[in-house]
């Protein structure tokens, strides 16, 4: 079965629905790769709206919809770095990322800049280097006393 996917440009109306995605997705999706501790942490960074808001009025931002809800979104900087890539617990697996990259790829080949970035979590590493991108650097943010891994990683253009 085909499933219909979406693609549009965010709007201001979408960040309830993106802030809602953002924290489910963390506290579902990542708990083989992060304590309870560094979830709560990471999901608690995505609630104010004006960071949502600033984002899309900035960056290439999409949404993915399958019928008429939202299940995923991605976020393109003018300097090609994916800022933001979630899709729905309910979504995984079914080629909504990868619709997603394909679209702000195609954005970022109009760029000066001729890598796409993006800092990646453990449990989003594998999508990456599936995609193609290469490991820059193991990162760790140490978030109100709490200590959160990352990886940077690069795909040439």
């Amino acid at each position: 079965m085909t499933i219909e996917i979406t693609l549009r440009a965010a709007t201001l109306q979408d960040i309830p629905d993106i802030i809602r995605l953002y924290a489910q997705t963390i506290l579902t999706v990542c708990t083989a790769d992060y304590d309870h501790r560094q979830l709560q942490m990471w999901a608690k960074r995505g609630r104010d709206p004006l960071r949502w808001e600033q984002r899309i009025k900035d960056h290439c931002f999409v949404v993915a919809e399958i019928g008429c809800g939202i299940v995923g979104f991605a976020s393109l900087t003018k300097e090609n770095h994916l800022d933001v890539f979630y899709v729905s617990k309910d979504h995984q697996r079914q080629g909504i990322a990868s619709e997603m990259f394909g679209m702000l790829s195609l954005k970022a080949l109009n760029n000066p800049v001729k890598t796409i970035s993006a800092d990646v979590s453990k449990t989003a590493e594998p999508f990456f280097t599936k995609l193609g991108f290469q490991m820059i650097k193991v990162q760790e943010h140490l978030i109100e006393g709490v200590l959160i891994s990352n990886f940077r990683m690069e795909k040439v253009i």
